[in-house]
């Protein structure tokens, strides 16, 4: 695998080895903590995550699609700077240049099966499902993320009647995604609708405040 986002674990213990004491401080604790020493508790907590297969997966599949140190406190529990610390000397995510590396890590990754699964739906569904996947539903998105993905998906399993014989199951499962797509859309235009006409209502409702304040005349008293 081209990518190492290990590159600073390997680092260190090739410092372990070489008896070598590295620079750096978070590196230099992990250092101390595989010689046996003490480390602080965020890289000593950083370390045992990264010791645990299902713990270190779920970890790395959160860094991979960017999800945020608070956003994973929220979720999991685990302190901002544990995360800062895991980040930096087990996973760092600046080795991809950019989102097809990491869909080809998600790809190629062996390591075990848990985290190929996992990598994979992150790089597939995105963070948003992540989240909710790995909070066990506790975190919720909002209506209009929902409503925005629905009509996607819709539209996108929809343009497979394309490719279809127009008698077969996908065409007539595409056509009811048509409608869901379709039903989306004509929710959405009816909200902006309803927008425009409240912002049309609350201007109307100032430029009749304002003409009371320049003319003296009330605005129930202006015939409409």
């Amino acid at each position: 695998m081209k990518w190492k986002p290990s590159h600073r674990l390997d680092a260190v213990r090739a410092a372990v080895d070489a008896q070598e004491r590295p620079a750096e401080k978070l590196e230099t604790e992990l250092y101390n903590l595989l010689q046996g020493n003490q480390a602080s508790v965020a890289v000593t907590r950083a370390h045992n995550i990264h010791a645990h297969t299902y713990k270190r997966e779920v970890m790395e599949s959160f860094l991979l699609v960017s999800v945020p140190a608070e956003e994973i406190e929220n979720i999991l529990g685990i302190p901002a700077e544990v995360t800062a610390a895991y980040q930096h000397l087990f996973f760092d995510p600046d080795v991809f240049e950019d989102e097809l590396d990491r869909i080809e890590y998600a790809y190629s990754y062996t390591r075990n099966d848990y985290g190929a699964e996992l990598k994979k739906f992150a790089v597939n569904l995105g963070k948003e499902s992540l989240k909710i996947r790995l909070s066990r539903s506790s975190y919720t998105v909002s209506s209009a993320t929902v409503q925005g993905e629905i009509r996607a998906t819709a539209y996108m399993i929809a343009q497979r009647a394309k490719t279809c014989s127009p008698t077969s199951d996908e065409a007539k499962e595409a056509l009811r995604w048509a409608q869901v797509a379709l039903k989306a859309s004509s929710e959405e235009e009816e909200r902006d609708a309803a927008g425009v006409e409240e912002i049309s209502m609350v201007l109307e409702a100032r430029d009749e405040t304002t003409n009371a304040d320049k003319s003296g005349v009330d605005p129930k008293d202006i015939v409409h």
